[in-house]
């Protein structure tokens, strides 16, 4: 391929040549009487054409001269950077599902149902910021969101609520009041809400609902049911117990919180990033978990707390055997019901989970989504 300073400078003889020629026939001309504003015109417009034609070749060249960045091959990062712990965070503000803040353009106010398809890196608590709804509203409007929040995979179709409360599929003999009372909502919040005014004869005496449609309960809810864990109380005799003060157990961002339906923490990071254990204890269980955790680990820790790490890539332990505080258990991954590479982590202490923020020793990590 030629050098294009080499093109520059071949194009702008050519066309210099061409000026002279020019200055030329303007002497011929004048010598033969051809009227002066005429030759003037004709070549001062060829002229303007040659310089026009100069300045294009030039932004050409430095054009080509220009790297350009989206023809450069982009590594794959094997390891992302631990992530740099905030030592000013307050653990007690994580203790509530935080809000997570997106600076998009704002967006117009929702009236019907929306369809989504869940994304790489998706979560409930991510999904629900972004359409302005609790991540409660989202589970409620998905059934087998109930059972575990977690059991999201890609290109899953989620219904996302017009505004935050119960979506409820109306049943034959079902009256608003007495949608409104199952729900511990407010009967006139169920008639003012534009969505159901649609879908609804409101205007009729009584009022009468769509059955088989959806109807909005802004402002309800649905029962919190507390699940106890199932647990080995007793740990053999010569295995090391815990110190019951825990720590991070591995370097990431807190991509989701604890709340009532999500009964640990998610922390994100690369494929392939250590996981510790939290505390030191008997390691009860290292294998595959059916109900979405994927690869998984349980360390029971001998004084009634056991510590759970979820979506595993890889294992550094065997059930039965005994490990220290910090010691190696595992590799993040994003196996069983996962949108991206991440540790699942939950404390269950006396059969009962625990927020593990406020109770793991050091600094919070920063909040992220994935």
């Amino acid at each position: 391929m030629q050098d294009p300073t080499t093109a520059l400078t071949t194009r702008v003889n050519a066309l210099a040549n061409q000026i002279f020629e020019r200055v030329a026939n303007l002497r011929i001309e004048h010598a033969n009487n051809v009227s002066l504003f005429t030759r003037l015109t004709a070549h001062l417009g060829v002229i303007a054409l040659v310089l026009i034609a100069l300045l294009l070749s030039g932004i050409q060249i430095q054009a080509q001269q220009q790297p350009r960045n989206y023809d450069d091959p982009v590594a794959e990062q094997e390891n992302l950077p631990e992530i740099n712990l905030d030592p000013n965070a307050n653990p007690q503000n994580d203790m509530r599902p935080g809000v997570v803040i997106f600076t998009s353009n704002p967006k117009k106010e929702r009236r019907d149902v929306t369809k989504y398809a869940v994304k790489a890196g998706d979560n409930v608590s991510v999904i629900a910021a972004r359409f302005g709804v609790t991540p409660d509203s989202v589970i409620w409007a998905n059934g087998p969101l109930e059972d575990n929040p977690d059991a999201l995979t890609i290109g899953q179709e989620l219904v996302i609520p017009p505004v935050s409360g119960v979506l409820h599929l109306v049943q034959k003999g079902e009256t608003v009041q007495s949608i409104a009372t199952r729900f511990k909502a407010d009967g006139t919040a169920i008639f003012n809400d534009p969505f159901n005014q649609t879908i609804h004869d409101f205007k009729s005496s009584p009022p009468v609902l769509a059955v088989n449609a959806y109807i909005m309960v802004p402002g309800g809810s649905k029962p919190i049911v507390v699940k106890k864990v199932q647990y080995s109380a007793t740990t053999p005799q010569n295995a090391i117990k815990g110190t019951s003060n825990f720590q991070w157990p591995t370097a990431a961002c807190i991509s989701q919180l604890y709340w009532a339906r999500h009964p640990g923490i998610d922390l994100a990071n690369s494929k392939g990033t250590a996981v510790v254990a939290t505390d030191a204890g008997y390691v009860e269980f290292v294998g595959w978990d059916n109900s979405g955790y994927g690869n998984m680990i349980l360390v029971n820790h001998g004084n009634g707390a056991i510590s759970r790490y979820a979506h595993l890539a890889a294992f550094a332990v065997e059930a039965g055997a005994s490990v220290k505080k910090g010691q190696l258990i595992g590799r993040i991954g994003s196996t069983g019901r996962s949108t991206g590479p991440h540790l699942h982590f939950e404390l269950i202490v006396n059969g009962i989970h625990r927020n593990p923020v406020g109770i793991l020793k050091g600094n919070t990590p920063r909040r992220c989504y994935r």
